[in-house]
């Protein structure tokens, strides 16, 4: 999968360049970068930036249920940016938009994550003893614990 993953402001954004996400083989990358995001660094925003994604199918789908599940289970938030209209439409119809918020922007997402965090609606994993502490200004991937 070709993808580049950058920080922005406080999250990572994982912005795929390729126009389709429809099979596992496609996402194998990016659950892994994910993942490796999430235990390294519990607790961070994970925005995925689907502007040039032209195809989802039901496994794509399910893929970005997986990745924002797993992002969640570590204290995260996940937010999608950039989604087409008729991928929103779908996601709406399924009656995910609940569990794959949609944003317009890496910003919007990020500040919609920080409000999450303010009412409470985010509880972030334990960091693991073994980590080394985090820097006063919550790191370079990770939004500060409330």
């Amino acid at each position: 999968m070709d993808l580049r993953l950058t920080r922005e402001s406080l999250a990572v954004v994982f912005r795929l360049e390729k126009g389709s996400l429809v099979v596992e083989e496609d996402t194998r990358e990016l659950r892994d970068l994910v993942r490796a995001v999430t235990v390294f660094d519990p607790g961070c925003s994970v925005v995925l930036d689907l502007a040039k994604v032209r195809q989802i199918d039901c496994a794509g789908i399910g893929q970005l249920v997986d990745l924002g599940n797993q992002v969640r289970e570590k204290g995260g938030v996940f937010a999608l940016v950039h989604v087409r209209t008729h991928h929103r439409r779908l996601l709406a119809l399924l009656g995910l938009l609940k569990v794959l918020p949609v944003f317009a922007s890496p910003d919007e997402a990020i500040t919609a994550s920080w409000s999450a965090r303010a009412r409470g609606c985010v509880h972030p994993a334990p960091r693991p003893d073994w980590l080394p502490p985090l820097p006063s200004s919550g790191g370079p991937f990770c939004l500060p614990s409330v």
